[in-house]
Order: C-alpha cells, then structure tokens, then sequence
C-alpha cells in the first residue's frame, strides 16, 4: 500500500474501503451506510460523510478531526457528528476551539459526542451502532454495526397479507424487531479484548487490529497493548464470524512479509475467511507449511 492509497475490502453486501499502517494512518469508510471509523489525517473521501466514530485518541486515528471540521465548513455542509469515548470528549472539544482561535476558523458546526460502553447511536433507519470497550493504553472503543429488521410475529405466517394488514391497522403489532450483528471494529487493542468481549466473534465481519506477527514481537505487542497474531491463533476456535479483515500492521513488514508470515502461522480453520487491508494482490493468504 502506497502512501495516501486506500483499498477496498468486498465484504459481500457492503465494501470496507480505507488504509491502516501503525503509528501512520487508520481510517475506514462504509460508503453504503455513510460511517467513518477513525479518521487518520482526514483524507478527501472522509469529508463527506456525517458521522464517523473515533476509537481513540492517538493521532494516528484522529489527527484529522480538526481538518474534517474546517473541510466541512469550507464546503457547507451541515451538521457532522464526531463520537470518541466519553471521557476524551471535553479534550476534543477544546481541541477544536484552539484551532478555532489559531485560524480564526469555524468549527462550532461539528458535534463532539463522548460514548461510553453500552451506548447505542442510530444511523439511518434500519442500522444503529453499539459501542464496547476495547482494551489499549488509553481509552478506547470498539463499535459494533447492527441491522434492524422484521418479521412476521410466530403464528402469523400462514395468514394472508390483508388480515396481516387489517391487525396492523388495528394497532395490533404483527412483527418482531430482530437486530442482526454486521460488523464489529476494534479499533486498537490487546487480547483482553478476546476475554472481555462475545460480541466480536459473533458479527458477520470482524475488522480487527494485528499490529504484530513475527516471533520476538509478541513482547512488543504486549508492552504496546496490540494483537500478535499468535493471539488470534490462541482462540481461533471461538471465531464465528463470516470474513476477518486484518488490519493496523506495523510498518516494520512489507505487504509481501505480512501475507507470507500469516500463511504460515495461520490454522486452517481461518484461512479461507481471512483478508488482509493490503493493495489487492496481497489481500488474500496462501498455504504455507499450514498448521
């Protein structure tokens, strides 16, 4: 992945587009449901969309909130919601009231919303956003996309659809809400994440941090508060999700060293769903001396 480049990840019915190199740049963008997840230096594709969800503070996930805010107001657009974790919030606030008074820019169109676990955000109508804790050297979040559907209340299902309609009319509530979990986004984090959270292995697509790899780095990934990718091995078992996007890696491999260190350290029952958040020829792993 070249400087600046994003890549595209086919999730099936939504595109995970984006770029995550440790210490550099992370951000995502979910076009069909207009989200960003972290922001990075704010590039151009990110300007646009309304809310976007920060995981944590360090800068490499959210230097470009202030670029984000002048960009919106350059371009008048209204509104735009920043969510971080609550207790960074008055931090970010004030942040962009000192860019505020070094540019002598407007920044008071952008809403600084503070979420703590167990929060829910609605987005459009039929998905809303679920925040969990993750597990890093500051406070952070983990955001969780979930689909809001319905379906005919059991006993129904054999009845006509104007009976079905004349009960709705009635004031009679003929549907169940069920909420399908989509994606799950860590955001930065260790394995306590793996001890702390169900929700993770249970999400349709699980966007995950693997900021390290090699043997001798788990002791970095430990001190550091990131996932060795050994740590995913440890309780590759308990992963039900659909496809598992690799993220975050340290710039120390290249894509070529990330695609071929996984290959042989990742167990089978892994490794059709993994992809990996490289330039396309990398995305996917190939068998080498498969455990």
């Amino acid at each position: 992945m070249r400087a600046n480049e994003s890549v595209i990840i086919d999730a099936g019915h939504f595109r995970i587009e984006g770029r995550s190199r440790a210490g550099h740049e992370t951000w995502f963008r979910i076009r069909e449901w207009n989200l960003g997840f972290d922001i990075g230096r704010c590039p151009d594709a990110l300007v646009s969309v309304p809310q976007i969800f920060i995981s944590h503070a360090h800068l490499d996930h959210s230097v470009g909130i202030p670029f984000y805010a002048g960009q919106r107001h350059l371009q008048r657009l209204s509104g735009g919601q920043i969510y971080v974790p609550a207790e960074t919030a008055a931090d970010v606030r004030e942040l962009l009231a000192v860019h505020g008074r070094l540019t002598g820019g407007a920044f008071d169109g952008i809403e600084i919303v503070g979420l703590a676990a167990g929060d829910v955000v609605r987005v459009q109508k039929t998905h809303e956003v679920r925040v969990h804790r993750a597990t890093h050297r500051v406070p952070a979040n983990a955001y969780e996309v979930m689909e809001i559907r319905h379906r005919l209340k059991e006993g129904l299902e054999n009845e006509p659809e104007p009976a079905i309609a004349a009960r709705a009319r009635a004031g009679e509530a003929v549907s169940d809400e069920i909420k399908i979990p989509l994606l799950f986004y860590t955001g930065d984090t260790d394995r306590e994440i793996f001890q702390q959270n169900e929700a993770l292995f249970r999400a349709e697509v699980l966007l995950i941090e693997c900021s390290f790899l090699i043997d001798g780095h788990q002791e970095r990934a430990a001190r550091y508060r990131h996932i060795h990718f050994d740590d995913l091995v440890e309780v590759a078992g308990r992963f039900e999700n659909r496809l598992i996007v690799l993220t975050h890696f340290s710039r120390r491999y290249s894509s070529r060293e990330i695609r071929e260190e996984i290959g042989r350290r990742c167990p089978a029952v892994l490794r059709d769903r993994i992809r990996l958040l490289l330039d396309d020829p990398h995305q996917r792993i190939e068998a080498v001396d498969a455990i």
